[in-house]
């Protein structure tokens, strides 16, 4: 049988002063990820054919083929923490336009901002195994 943890009644997440970064701080961040590591697509999608100019550039700035390029995704990134503690984090970070359509929020831990899942940019690396 399994225990789980149980939260005490009345959480509601982090106490205020908890160290995280400010909503100001996030948008300076955004704007130098998209800026100067090539975070994007604008727009992103599914669809495997959508955004061309996108993953062709980021393919030549990561030298990669755009169809390896394609496959990189900030959730699937080392830097990309999304976990429980860090979901209550970002919850302090109001929604931005370009969160709306772009997957699940993550913090993005070397260019600390909040990223989105169906994003990536020119900093991605590739996990770890947990098996090593």
């Amino acid at each position: 049988m399994k225990h789980f943890m149980m939260i005490p009644k009345g959480f509601a997440g982090l106490p205020v002063d908890e160290g995280f970064i400010s909503t100001a701080e996030n948008k300076k961040n955004y704007a130098i990820a998209v800026e100067d590591w090539h975070y994007g697509p604008e727009v992103p999608t599914n669809e495997p054919k959508a955004n061309p100019e996108f993953y062709d550039s980021l393919a030549e700035a990561m030298q990669c083929d755009a169809k390896d390029a394609r496959r990189k995704h900030c959730s699937n990134c080392e830097y990309y923490d999304n976990s429980f503690m860090t979901q209550v984090r970002i919850e302090r970070i109001p929604m931005a336009a370009y969160d709306k359509g772009a997957g699940f929020r993550g913090h993005c831990e070397k260019l600390n901002f909040v990223c989105n899942d169906m994003r990536v940019c020119q900093a991605w690396e590739e996990r770890e195994s947990e098996m090593d």
